[in-house]
């Protein structure tokens, strides 16, 4: 995990904070357009060809270690207590809950396929560097509080940089069926100097 802020990583501020459906059709037609999620289900008469959550998740599970899914950040017990599958269509996106910190918790995102494949995606932000220049990053987990709208197929991870949650990122994803495409980023300096609370929703946006 790469620099959060000038003063540090996030994988610095992780290992500080680690503590030991089908939708009904609409009645009009023409004034209603389907979401994603309804097209693609709508696309696969055939019902749901995806296997149990419990053997989705497995199958993630049995390689977290081995190809390093959670970049170093891996608390079995949190992950098989917390992780979920999103099932979207044909296919489903797994979140996996690779550990909990004081404040916050460390995600790592699995795209999978009808024909049982399964990839690892990249969760993409923007961090300042040491001139205080944003640079785009692409890293395979985010630490933060995520949060995850099927009918939107939208993910928010409310990134703190610390514990009182005044300053961080909040960024906004969409899910394409492959990927989860960065939409929004907004970011907050951390200040020394006590100042009104900004809300997330309202920290001054880096992208796009």
């Amino acid at each position: 995990m790469r620099q959060f802020n000038a003063q540090g990583t996030v994988a610095f501020l992780v290992m500080m904070a680690i503590a030991g459906c089908t939708t009904p059709p609409a009645s009009n037609p023409e004034a209603s357009s389907p979401t994603p999620a309804e097209a693609r289900a709508g696309a696969d008469p055939s019902g749901d060809s995806l296997p149990a959550d419990e053997v989705i998740l497995q199958t993630v599970y049995d390689q977290v270690e081995s190809l390093d899914l959670c970049d170093g950040f891996y608390q079995p017990e949190v992950a098989q207590a917390e992780s979920r599958v999103y099932r979207l269509g044909d296919r489903a996106l797994v979140e996996l809950v690779c550990a909990n910190a004081a404040y916050q918790s460390v995600y790592a995102y699995v795209a999978y396929q009808p024909d049982g494949s399964w990839q690892p995606l990249a969760i993409d932000g923007f961090y300042p560097d040491e001139t205080g220049q944003f640079v785009r990053t692409s890293e395979s987990t985010v630490a933060g509080l995520a949060t995850f709208d099927p009918e939107q197929e939208q993910l928010t991870v409310f990134s703190k940089a610390r514990g009182i949650g005044d300053c961080g990122s909040l960024a906004n994803y969409r899910w394409s069926g492959d990927e989860l495409a960065l939409e929004t980023f907004l970011y907050q300096a951390c200040s020394d100097s006590p100042g009104e609370f900004v809300e997330p929703a309202n920290y001054p946006q880096i992208y796009p």
